[in-house]
């Protein structure tokens, strides 16, 4: 087996493997009447597809299949007559979508195989059965074999590769399936973080619904809860008149009223991105679920929970030369004259010291110097401190949620072998072991080294660029931040989630909203470094190309993109160009 089949298995195997493991859509073949729901799916499923045409040739039916399958719902029923009744029988059409991007694959007749013909894709992105979207790393391709016989003097397809599901085209995936947003609460404090899914359109609310009560996803595990054990009494989820009812087992969910609160908050939000819904309606084997609450369920904020990229406007810094100055988020209306004559509480700044970030209340600046070895904290009293050196070729200092400081580097001293740390930023510098960096452990990081780490803008996870060696290629993950009582980082989920492998180079990350990551980066075979972004648990999206970015950041969400050259030039996006603001050097954003 070569290295190429090898890692084209693993990462199969893995997608698979992660999908079996859950409680999610499931690989059930039963056939269940679901029950109606009110509205048109969110994106028409109006494609039917073809079917098969009398005297076709072996090839033209398995292609003739392969298109077929870009539907949902009752129309599978056309797709399924390009099958033997017996293969129709087993064919489960929601295991595993691998979506190709390579044009119209070629059917070639295996050789010492009678009836058995083979196709080979260039795979661009996987859908396992629990709807969870992960992007191929460049040059995989896949091979799909299929046997044919003759039906009444017609082919039909015989046999599949086990765990077959649907080979697609990208243009035909949003023909069946759309992203949304499941849920779970952060362990240790109120608020919901998201885990961004792909479900086939129809049926879509039960579909919502059971991927809600399914497991926590592993690279969450330990950062956020969920009640495993709640179950569906009937397998549907019926919407009327705007209405979702969830009707749950009594006997599933459990009997403490906070744990319950948190279920429904799930619920509600999760089925509230459902264009049709417009309240939620939870019952315990036909009986109310009992909240406290009159008002019908609309949103998780009924229940105590808050959204945190809400409830706050990060602080933002502009700078120029060794003057940093809080201003709004238009960076275009900041002039030299401002920039010359605004008061500012921070004392200047080394020029050799331009890569920074901001706390969110905007009371603090982390600044590495240019050797990337000292860290010093600026404070908003004319202060600074300096961090005592413990890491050499650190990332751009990260402020999350609860002021805590992240910085990535290679350990220096009794740090060897660390790679990631938290500093408490709120609490006394006078306290040098309350204020001192903390290694956060990180097992799945092994030795490699880190060029970014971001948190989240809940602070429930964190995205690491890492690397083997420097211009190895980089890899970009997420994975839970968990946390003591206290909002202080304990350490990471035990796992991750690899998003935007379509890129083998990165330099640095900030994320845009909850669900996605503006990043420097290149495609395989692409000579300059861009931006673009990469959506957690979705596609990498092209941004408008600005040559030489060495750091980003945001004043807002993607439209408010900032990039920063090594000669320190400031850009920031303006619908599909780069505008430059010469009267900066840099540019930091609290929280990000």
């Amino acid at each position: 087996m070569s290295p190429g089949d090898l890692s084209r298995r693993a990462f199969l195997g893995i997608a698979a493997a992660g999908a079996l493991a859950g409680c999610g859509l499931g690989t059930d073949s039963t056939i269940r009447p679901g029950l109606e729901v009110d509205g048109e799916p969110p994106v028409p499923l109006n494609r039917i597809p073809n079917r098969p045409e009398e005297g076709a040739s072996a090839d033209e039916i398995i292609l003739g299949f392969l298109h077929a399958g870009a539907t949902s719902g009752e129309r599978l029923d056309i797709t399924r007559s390009y099958l033997t009744d017996a293969m129709a029988r087993g064919w489960i059409p929601d295991s595993q979508t691998v979506i190709y991007d390579d044009g119209e694959p070629e059917v070639r007749p295996i050789t010492g195989r009678r009836n058995a013909y083979r196709i080979k894709v260039h795979v661009a992105a996987i859908i396992d059965t629990e709807g969870r979207y992960t992007v191929a790393p460049p040059n995989l391709w896949e091979v799909f074999d299929f046997e044919m016989t003759q039906v009444e003097g017609e082919w039909r397809i015989d046999k599949l590769e086990d765990g077959f599901g649907r080979l697609l085209q990208d243009q035909e995936v949003g023909y069946i399936f759309r992203d949304f947003p499941v849920h779970y609460p952060a362990i240790g404090w109120n608020t919901l973080v998201v885990d961004q899914r792909w479900f086939p359109q129809d049926q879509l609310a039960t579909r919502l619904v059971r991927a809600q009560l399914g497991r926590v996803p592993d690279y969450l595990e330990d950062a956020v809860s969920t009640d495993n054990g709640a179950r569906l009494v009937v397998d549907a989820v019926p919407v009327r008149d705007g209405v979702a009812r969830v009707d749950l087992d009594v006997e599933s969910v459990a009997d403490d009223t906070t744990t319950r609160k948190k279920l429904a908050a799930q619920l509600v939000a999760t089925l509230m991105s459902v264009p049709q819904v417009t309240e939620v309606s939870i019952t315990l084997s036909g009986n109310a679920l009992e909240l406290g609450i009159d008002a019908p369920l609309t949103t998780p904020e009924q229940l105590g929970f808050v959204d945190r990229t809400q409830t706050s406007t990060p602080a933002v810094f502009a700078r120029a030369g060794d003057k940093v100055v809080k201003v709004g988020d238009r960076l275009s209306a900041v002039s030299e004259q401002h920039m010359r004559t605004a008061a500012t509480k921070f004392e200047p700044i080394l020029d050799s010291s331009q890569v920074m970030g901001a706390r969110l209340d905007g009371q603090e600046l982390g600044v590495l110097d240019r050797t990337r070895r000292e860290l010093t904290r600026y404070r908003d009293n004319g202060t600074h401190v300096a961090v005592p050196t413990f890491a050499a070729d650190m990332t751009r200092p990260c402020y999350d949620y609860f002021g805590v400081l992240w910085v990535g580097g290679s350990g220096l001293g009794r740090e060897t072998g660390h790679r990631l740390w938290a500093v408490n930023a709120t609490a006394d510098t006078d306290d040098t072991s309350a204020s001192a960096p903390k290694h956060v452990p990180t097992p799945w990081l092994g030795r490699r080294f880190v060029r970014a780490a971001v948190v989240s803008p809940e602070g429930s996870r964190i995205a690491v660029i890492s690397e083997e060696s420097l211009g190895t290629g980089s890899t970009l993950e997420v994975a839970g931040v968990v946390r003591r009582a206290n909002g202080l980082p304990l350490k990471t989920s035990p796992q991750t989630f690899r998003v935007g492998a379509q890129l083998v180079e990165m330099v640095d990350a900030v994320w845009v909203d909850p669900t996605t990551l503006a990043v420097i980066g290149r495609r395989d075979k692409q000579s300059v470094l861009q931006p673009y972004l990469v959506h957690v648990g979705g596609t990498v999206d092209e941004v408008a190309e600005r040559p030489g970015a060495a750091r980003i950041t945001t004043t807002g969400d993607e439209r408010d993109i900032v990039l920063i050259t090594e000669g320190n030039k400031v850009f920031q996006r303006s619908g599909g160009r780069w505008q430059s603001l010469p009267a900066l050097t840099g540019v930091a954003a609290g929280g990000v």
